[in-house]
This record gives C-alpha cells, structure tokens and sequence, in this order.
C-alpha cells in the first residue's frame, strides 16, 4: 500500500473494494476515491489482484484425502484401556514431518501460482492491464473524456492537435454505440488516443495503440478486452459488456472506419 495512504485509507479502500460499506459510506468515499490519484492506483491494483486470484488453477484433491484425515483424527483419539480403566489419549500437537513437508509442498504450489499469475498479469499483459486501468480511471473521474463532444469532426481534429497521430472517430449511433467524446491516456510510457461510446449504461473505451501490437482477448478486473488491428492502428476495447457485443462493436466500428471520409 503506498506511503501516502493512511491506514483509514486502506481499510475504508479494502472495505470498499469487498462491497461491505453501507449506501451512505460508499457514497461518501466515492468521491475522494475519483480525486486521489494513490488511491485510484490502489483500487486498480486491488481489482487486477482480485482477478488473478479468481484464475488461479484449482489442485486437484486426492479422492482418499478425507478417509486418510478421518482416520489419522481416529488414531489420535482413540480411547484406549490398560488395567481395565479406560483413559482418553489427547490428540497430539506435535506435527510429524510427514505432515510439515506436505503443507510446505502445498504452500509451494499455491505461492508459486499465485506469483506465476500475477507474473502473468504484470509482464505478458502488462499493455492491457494498464489499458483497463485507464478504463477504470476514466469511470472514477467526473466524466470519462477530455473532450466531450458526439461530434466526430470535433473529437478528430482533438486528437490531431494533440498525438503524433490520431485515429478516424466514426460516427455508430446507428449501431447503438454513442460517442461521447475522447481522452488521451498513457499506455506503455506513451500518450494515446482513446474514443469513448456509450451502450446503454455501459461506458466502452477505445484504446489506440501502433499496428501490429499484440493484445489477447481476456476478461481483467472484471471488465472484458477485445482487440484488432489494421494497418493504422491496434484497437483495444475494454466494457463491462459481454464479450458478444464487443464483438458486434468491432465490427460496426471496422464496418464504418473503411467506410468513413478521411478527417484531417
């Protein structure tokens, strides 16, 4: 947890996190999680670390497990009987090395894939996982654009005026993708454009990054991840949606971008 945290910080951020505060407090630390940057970062964190964990791979139990634990609790307190007088042997609190070795293989195996998930999550996917953070901290925010305008020929030339190179901003009203306008986030040490539609209640950012890059399809945090590329661009759209209707995005934007006018 950072430094600049205070320890009510965190446990209001864990609490938070974990859904246990009630309307009123949720409500209240709302904002001041939108306004603190260390907390946004947290929270990130907190959420990417909850999805590793949800995909670390299940050990598989050997089926005589609980008749071995069943029997070794029989043997420990098993009643035994000399000189007729029958006398309650207290279990033992002395592991065997048998018992240590196992459950120092078992915390092995956990460390080592929880550390080979996170591994996964912090290098292999180090681009979308920021790409997500960014979503997140586009939601977080008052509003989730820097400029906002539904207006392609607006966001567009915003872009321009500001990134090395911009992306076409189609219009997909018609495909039930509303724009709401554009922000420049920070990818890989790089500043990029990302296009902002609404479906429904549901928020999509589309994150611009050089052609070729790889991306894979994954679900982070809780939020879905869908990528393409063309000879411009990769194209990383991250929602809340299901996984079918960021496919219907892609294509409804793909559909439209060819047929789309070029906008200086």
């Amino acid at each position: 947890m950072p430094a600049s945290l205070r320890a009510n910080d965190e446990l209001q951020l864990t609490a938070y996190c974990d859904g246990e505060l009630d309307p009123a407090a949720a409500a209240e630390f709302e904002p001041r999680l939108a306004d603190d940057e260390s907390l946004k970062t947290q929270y990130a964190r907190l959420m990417l670390l909850r999805q590793a964990m949800r995909v670390l791979p299940q050990a598989d139990v050997p089926s005589d497990l609980q008749a071995r634990v069943q029997a070794k609790l029989k043997a420990e307190t098993e009643t035994v009987r000399p000189s007729n007088v029958m006398v309650l042997r207290r279990p033992s609190r002395s592991w065997s090395f048998q018992t240590l070795a196992a459950s120092a293989v078992f915390g092995a195996v956990i460390s080592g894939s929880v550390l080979k998930t996170i591994n996964r999550y912090g290098k292999a996917d180090t681009v979308a996982s920021e790409v997500v953070a960014g979503h997140i901290r586009g939601l977080l925010a008052p509003q989730p654009f820097d400029i906002a305008s539904s207006d392609r020929h607006t966001v567009k030339p915003w872009f321009t005026a500001r990134l090395p190179e911009s992306p076409q901003v189609p219009d997909l009203v018609a495909q039930g993708f509303s724009l709401l306008g554009g922000r420049v986030d920070v990818i890989d040490s790089s500043p990029v454009a990302t296009i902002v539609y609404k479906h429904a209640a549901h928020t999509v950012s589309l994150t611009t990054l050089r052609p070729g890059q790889a991306v894979p399809e994954q679900a982070i945090a809780g939020y879905n991840v869908r990528s393409w590329s063309d000879g411009n661009f990769t194209y990383v759209a991250v929602c809340d949606l299901p996984s079918a209707d960021l496919a219907a995005f892609e294509s409804a934007f793909s559909a439209a971008e060819s047929a789309a006018p070029e906008i200086k």
